[in-house]
C-alpha cells in the first residue's frame, strides 16, 4: 500500500454542524493493483462522528465515504483532481449538515469480509418479525451463499444442521451511528449489549434450545450467526431506517457459546465421552473466554417483494390491485412476468389451454409443463419469483355460455381486467360486463409485426369497444398501417388442419411484449383512455403512435351506435369545405347483431362520378368495390360498408327529409340480405343525426 499524507484547506460555516476544521490532515491509501478504490483516512482521535463514514474495526482511524459508485466503473477514468475535489466537497458538506439528505434511510454500512453470503427469504422475515426460529440452507457444497427461512420451510436445497442462528431486533433509537465494527465475539456481544440489554438472556435461550433439541454435540465447523436489525430515526424526519438485517458470523459452536454464557458446562470427565456439553450447575458469564473467535460481516441479500420490485425498476411504488388476466399463452405469460418483476399487480390467470411443444418457441414454460394447464403452471411460474404475489389459477374459457361462479366472482371482484386472449369476442365480451374494474386489451397482429394496446379510461366512460373502432379508424386512415393485418407465414405443428400456429421469431415476440408491458406499467397511472400501436419493420426499427381515444354514443331504439370523435371532426370539416353544396359518401364499421351495437369507423372519399349540388348530393359508383374491398383488407375482414352519410346546407337541421327517408329505407333491403341493419348519418351545422334502418 502507498499513503500521501496531505493537509487540506476546508470550507467552514459560520456554525458548523460537526467539528470541521479549517485545516485538516488527510492521508489517502493507495492499494497495488488498483483492484479497490483509494481509501480515505483522517487520523486525528477526536474527528466528528458524521454519516458517510465508513465502520471499520476497532482501533482503526475514521475512514471517509466519498464516492457511492463501483471502483470498476469509474477507475478506468479516475483522476487526482476528482479525488480531491470529491474529499473538499465531503467535507464541505460534513460542515454544512448536508452529507445525509432527509430521503435517505440512516443505514449503517459494515464492510463485508466474510466468504459467506446470506439470502433472506419472505418467510424467514415475517418468522423474524414474529420471533420464530429460523432455518439455513445452502444452495452447494460450498456454503457461500447462506438461504435463511422459516423453520416450517421446506424443499429448499440443502439444509444446514451446523449453523446457529441468534435475531436480535433492537428498537428505533435516534441516530445513534455504530462507528466501529467487532473485530471478535467479545466485541459484537458488546455492541449489541449497548443497544438491547436483553441481549444476553435471548442468546442463552437459543443455546438452551439448541442444548434441548437435536443438537450436533462438537465443535467442528460450527457458524454462529447473529442476524440484527438496527432501526434508527431520523432526526429531522423522524422516518425509521435501517430495518434491513446485518449478519455477523463467527465459527464457534453453541456449545462453546454457551459454557462462555454460563449456560453449559464442557464435560472433562472420562464418563460420557460422546457428551461434550452438559447443564451448568453454578452459571458464570465469561465472554472474555470467545476472545479468539473473529467475526466476520457477510452481506444481506432480501428476497424480492412488491416493494423493492417497484424501486429497481424506476417506480415510486408498487401497484397491488387485483388483476385477473384473461389468457396465459405466449403474450399473456410474457407479460406478466414482467410485471410481476415489476412489482405490479395481485394475479389471478384464466385459461383453459395446455402446454404443447411448439409454446416453447414463445411461452415462459418449460419442456417439464408438457401437457399441464396453463394457467395452473403459470400461477407457479410467478410463485417461483415473487412469493406475494399469491397467484390464483382458473381453468376456463370465458367464452363459455355460462361461465363459472368461480370466474364470474374473479371478474366482478378485480379492480383491473387483462385480456391477452388475441380473441376479438373476448375483449367485446369484457367491454360489454357491467362492473367497474378497468379492462386492457394487448394483442399481436397476425404477421407478428405489431403490438396493439387498449387501454379504458379508469371510470370505463370509454370501453374497449370505443377503443376498438378509433383503432380501426387509425388502420383505415394511417398510411403506415396499410399492411397492419398482413397474413403471417403459418405452419402446422400437426397434421390437423386447425393445427396452425404462426412463424414468428422469438426475439421479436420478446421486444413487442416488453413494449406492452411497459405501456401497461406507464399508462396504468393515468385516468385517460389510451391507444397504442407498435410496429417493427425489418430492420427492427420501431413506430409508435400513441392516442387518447374519444367516442361519442348515441342510443337509437335497440341499438347503440358509437362514432369516433375524429370521425365526426371530419364529416364537419368536409361539409364545410363543399359549402354551398352537399356533399357525402359511403360509411364502414362494424355491426354487432347480438351485442346491438353498430361502430362506424371510416366514410371514404365518394367515388369520383359523384354529384354534389346546393339541395342534393348523389352518391357515384366509380371505384367503390374497390373502396370496400381494400377497407376489409386493411382491417383484416372485420369491417364492412354499413350505410350512407351526406350534408345538409347551411341554415338546415338534421332532420332527415322525405328523400333521406326513401335511402334508409333502400338501404335495409339491401342490408338485410346479411340480417343487419343499414345506417344514415346526416351533418348539419350544428348537429350530426342518425337513422338506422332495419326490416321487421
Amino acid at each position: 500500500m502507498e499513503i500521501i499524507t496531505f493537509e487540506l484547506r476546508v470550507e467552514v460555516p459560520q456554525r458548523p454542524v460537526y467539528d470541521v476544521r479549517a485545516r485538516e490532515t488527510v492521508s489517502v491509501c493507495f492499494v497495488a493493483g488498483r483492484e479497490s478504490a483509494p481509501g480515505v483516512v483522517v487520523t486525528r482521535e477526536d474527528f466528528p462522528d458524521t454519516p458517510h463514514q465508513n465502520i471499520v474495526p476497532e482501533g482503526f482511524p475514521s475512514m471517509l465515504c466519498i464516492d457511492d459508485r463501483p471502483w470498476q466503473d469509474v477507475r478506468s477514468g479516475y483522476t487526482a483532481s476528482e479525488l480531491v475535489t470529491r474529499i473538499s466537497q465531503w467535507f464541505a458538506k460534513a460542515g454544512q449538515g448536508e452529507l445525509h439528505g432527509d430521503d435517505q434511510p440512516f443505514d449503517p454500512f459494515f464492510g463485508y469480509n466474510s466468504p459467506h453470503q446470506v439470502i433472506l427469504s419472505a418467510d424467514g422475515m415475517a418468522a423474524m418479525d414474529a420471533g420464530k426460529k429460523l432455518n439455513v440452507w445452502t444452495t452447494d457444497e460450498t456454503g457461500r451463499f447462506l438461504l435463511v427461512t422459516s423453520s416450517e420451510a421446506n424443499g429448499f436445497h440443502r439444509q444446514v444442521t451446523n449453523i446457529h442462528v441468534v435475531q436480535v431486533d433492537v428498537k428505533p433509537q435516534q441516530m445513534k451511528r455504530i462507528r466501529r465494527a467487532p473485530r471478535t465475539l467479545p466485541g459484537l456481544v458488546a455492541l449489541l449489549m449497548d443497544r438491547d440489554p436483553t441481549f444476553i438472556d435471548r442468546l442463552k435461550k437459543s443455546v438452551e434450545d439448541w442444548f434441548e433439541g437435536g443438537k450436533r454435540d462438537d465443535d467442528a465447523k460450527w457458524i454462529f450467526c447473529v442476524l440484527a436489525r438496527f432501526p434508527q430515526i431520523h432526526p429531522r424526519t423522524g422516518v425509521v431506517g435501517a430495518t434491513k438485517p446485518m449478519a455477523f458470523l463467527a465459527e464457534v459452536s453453541p456449545g462453546q457459546i454457551g459454557v462462555a454464557i454460563g449456560v453449559l458446562d464442557r464435560n472433562n470427565t472420562p464418563h460420557s465421552t460422546d457428551v461434550r456439553y452438559l447443564r451448568s450447575l453454578f452459571p458464570t458469564v465469561d465472554i472474555d473466554r470467545l476472545s479468539q473467535y473473529n467475526v466476520q460481516v457477510a452481506p444481506v441479500h432480501m428476497e424480492l417483494d412488491a416493494d423493492a420490485a417497484a424501486r429497481i425498476t424506476g417506480h415510486n411504488a408498487a401497484d397491488k390491485r387485483r388483476a385477473v388476466l384473461i389468457g396465459a399463452g405466449s403474450l399473456g405469460s410474457t407479460m406478466a412476468e414482467l410485471l410481476v418483476r415489476e412489482g405490479f399487480f395481485e394475479w389471478t390467470i384464466v385459461d383453459d389451454d395446455a402446454l404443447l411443444p411448439h409454446n416453447l418457441s414463445r411461452h415462459i414454460l418449460e419442456r417439464r409443463h408438457f401437457g399441464r394447464l396453463k394457467a395452473p403452471s403459470v400461477a407457479e411460474r410467478l410463485l417461483s419469483i415473487r412469493s406475494d404475489v399469491a397467484p390464483k389459477a382458473i381453468v376456463e374459457n370465458v367464452l363459455r355460455e355460462t361461465i363459472s361462479d368461480e370466474l364470474a366472482n374473479a371478474i366482478d371482484s378485480a379492480e383491473l381486467i387483462l385480456d391477452a386472449s388475441a380473441s376479438v369476442p373476448v375483449s367485446r365480451f369484457l367491454s360489454d360486463r357491467d362492473g367497474s374494474a378497468r379492462r386492457v386489451c394487448a394483442f399481436f397482429t397476425p404477421d407478428g409485426g405489431s403490438a396493439v394496446l387498449m387501454m379504458e379510461a379508469v371510470d370505463r366512460t370509454t370501453t374497449l369497444r370505443d377503443i376498438e373502432a378509433v383503432y380501426l379508424r387509425e388502420v383505415l386512415t394511417r398510411p403506415s398501417l396499410d399492411a397492419h393485418f398482413a397474413a403471417g407465414q403459418q405452419m402446422r405443428y400437426t397434421g390437423a388442419c386447425r393445427a396452425l400456429t404462426s412463424k414468428i421469431p422469438t426475439s421479436r415476440i420478446g421486444v413487442l411484449t416488453a413494449l406492452i408491458a411497459s405501456g401497461i406499467s406507464k399508462g396504468i397511472g393515468s385516468p385517460q383512455p389510451s391507444l397504442r400501436i407498435w410496429s417493427a419493420d425489418e430492420d427492427d426499427a420501431v413506430e409508435a403512435i400513441r392516442l387518447v381515444p374519444a367516442v361519442s354514443t348515441r342510443s337509437m331504439g335497440e341499438w347503440k351506435v358509437l362514432i369516433p370523435e375524429e370521425l365526426r371532426f371530419e364529416l364537419v370539416s368536409r361539409r364545410a369545405a363543399a359549402l354551398p353544396n352537399e356533399t357525402g359518401g359511403p360509411l364502414l364499421g362494424l355491426i354487432d347483431f347480438e351485442a346491438k351495437i353498430i361502430s362506424v369507423v371510416h366514410a371514404p372519399t365518394p367515388p369520383s362520378d359523384s354529384v354534389g349540388k346546393p339541395a342534393s348530393f348523389v352518391r357515384g359508383t366509380i371505384g367503390l368495390r374497390k373502396i370496400i374491398q381494400t377497407a376489409e383488407r386493411r382491417s383484416g375482414g372485420q369491417v364492412r360498408y354499413m350505410g350512407e352519410w351526406h350534408s345538409h346546407p347551411r341554415g338546415t337541421s338534421s332532420a332527415p327529409s322525405s328523400v333521406d327517408v326513401d335511402q334508409i329505407y333502400d338501404l335495409s333491403l339491401i342490408s338485410d340480405i346479411d340480417g343487419l341493419p343499414a345506417i344514415s348519418l346526416i351533418v348539419s351545422e350544428k348537429e350530426i343525426g342518425i337513422l338506422v334502418g332495419s326490416v321487421q
